[in-house]
């Protein structure tokens, strides 16, 4: 649910192409180009106003009577420069320009991720729903792009509708959970090409089947341009993709897309890669260990250069143990010429602590990807002691420079995490430059608001937002005891007091159910 501002772009000089399931492409390779960038703008600006929006995903809302149908809440900005704090909105199935119709269980806004997918200076939404049901078959889920408008989100031109079928040989199945993760990238072709042909979505489908394999999992990759499009679905039995398709692995629970792995970061000249999360892939005889792949370059049939990590990989720490769920969060960002990677691993136990958690970074400077600091509430200088069932690592959000600050941070979620009461919850926020000067949260820290019980659960989510006037870091609390159907908190970098979001307060429509379950994030991850 990840998405960068892209500085430097690629253009696909082909027209329209099919990609099959197993990565054979039907064409001519596509050829790389310099391109135009779409217009300076606003990262988050659904209406196109100039000030900075925000989106809060509650997929168990109950619509027009349909429990757990879902819907988002759209927090749109004014003249103070503040990050969702003018007018607010809803969008869900049932809004003019959105397609279906609100169904029990469909979970609209599982997942989420905006950008300006068709350069036209109206941000736009991705919504996951992954238990949609579609052609009879139940949870095979459902992805929609939501077009910005002059009159924001919903009521602009009608959306885009993926399934199964937007990716040749993907066959709709039960349970396949098509948008249970999503990721978006803009201006992917020439900018200013007429909507909506500028973009590439990344969409996890971790309970697809691979050859007979139930919940191996693939992740399909939709992108546009100059008047073509392209679905590719890859999974581990696809060529050049290290390891192999088998049950249960769930390889797409989490998906990240940007310009990772570039061999030449002075070129116009990009490579756009995907990293997949496979948190209960069985290293060796080890059950639900994970292990995270970096996909090269998703525009051709084969995928040479790929690369699959785990804690059994030569330079990462620790040890693969039952149970780690590495990969089951994760985050990139490219600052210039460097690259990095953020690995969640929520199950690791460190030292005698089970579920403590831990953070596994990876870094890649045009030469070479290499493992970094193994990250934990144990590390030197961090804050804390690892404890079990802290799940430190269950959530991960970068942001990349922005504004006056010069440092790329790196949230974690720690929502087991026991500091007042059990399970309260914690968000860490750590300078790349100096892992040792964190800054800690809780509903316990001065100034942010929200009361602090049992089973809060704070760091339930994380995201970043970037807007014109302000930077911040939004807190997930759809468990939050005080405030039952959930509250989001905005903390933002550079000297803002914290602030919250919470369904009935301060215009935020009421009727929720788990405000806060799902944000879109923004971080401006390349620069």
């Amino acid at each position: 649910m990840i998405i960068r501002k892209v500085g430097k772009r690629i253009a696909v000089a082909v027209a329209s192409l099919g990609i099959v399931a197993g990565g054979s492409l039907l064409g001519p390779a596509p050829a790389y180009a310099a391109a135009e960038e779409c217009d300076p703008g606003m990262e988050s600006d659904f209406n196109g106003d100039g000030r900075s929006d925000a989106v809060v995903g509650d997929p168990y809302a109950t619509v027009n009577g349909q429990a757990q149908a879902g819907r988002v809440n759209v927090l749109y900005g004014d003249g103070d420069g503040l990050i969702g704090e003018g007018a607010r909105g809803i969008v869900s199935q049932a809004s003019p320009s959105v397609g279906g119709s609100p169904e029990v269980g469909d979970r609209f806004g599982y997942s989420l991720a905006v950008a300006d997918l068709n350069c036209d200076g109206f941000t736009d939404l991705v919504v996951g729903s992954p238990y949609e049901d579609i052609s009879g078959q139940s949870n095979s889920g459902y992805v929609q792009l939501i077009w910005g408008s002059a009159g924001g989100l919903g009521v602009g031109a009608a959306s885009r509708q993926i399934a199964q079928t937007s990716f040749p040989n993907a066959d709709i199945t039960a349970g396949d959970q098509l948008g249970y993760a999503v990721d978006a990238l803009e201006d992917v072709g020439q900018g200013g090409t007429a909507a909506p042909f500028a973009y590439a979505v990344a969409i996890g489908v971790p309970g697809g089947n691979i050859g007979g394999r139930n919940d191996a999992g693939w992740v399909g990759v939709l992108h546009a341009y100059d008047g073509g499009n392209v679905g590719n679905a890859i999974s581990q039995n696809s060529t050049g993709v290290p390891g192999g398709a088998e049950a249960g692995d769930r390889f797409g629970a989490a998906v990240s897309i940007n310009e990772f792995l570039t061999e030449d970061p002075a070129s116009d000249d990009f490579v756009i890669d995907v990293v997949v999360g496979s948190p209960n892939e069985d290293v060796g005889s080890v059950a639900d260990a994970g292990t995270v792949t970096v996909v090269k370059d998703v525009y051709f049939e084969e995928f040479p250069g790929s690369v699959t990590f785990s804690q059994d990989s030569a330079g990462v720490p620790g040890v693969v143990e039952a149970g780690d769920r590495f990969g089951r969060s994760l985050d990139i960002v490219r600052v210039g010429g460097l690259s990095r990677l953020a690995v969640g691993i929520p199950g690791e136990d460190v030292g005698s602590q089970s579920n403590a958690g831990s953070v596994q970074l990876f870094s890649f400077n045009g030469v070479s990807l290499t493992p970094g600091t193994g990250l934990t509430q144990d590390t030197a200088g961090v804050s804390g002691a690892a404890e079990a069932g802290d799940l430190f690592g269950d959530t991960l959000a970068f942001a990349a420079p922005g504004l006056t600050d010069t440092v790329t941070r790196l949230a974690v979620g720690i929502p087991g995490e026991d500091g007042e009461a059990v399970d309260s919850g914690q968000v860490q926020i750590f300078r790349m430059t100096n892992l040792g000067a964190e800054l800690t949260y809780s509903q316990a820290s001065p100034g942010v608001p929200g009361g602090v019980d049992a089973g809060d659960r704070f760091g339930s989510r994380v995201a970043f937002v970037s807007g014109a006037g302000e930077r911040a870091f939004l807190v997930g609390v759809p468990d939050d005891v005080d405030n039952s159907t959930g509250m989001v908190n905005v903390i933002p970098m550079g000297g803002g007091a914290p602030r919250f979001w919470e369904p009935g307060t301060n215009g935020v429509p009421g009727g929720a159910n788990r405000f806060g379950d799902s944000l879109g994030s923004v971080d401006g991850g390349t620069t």
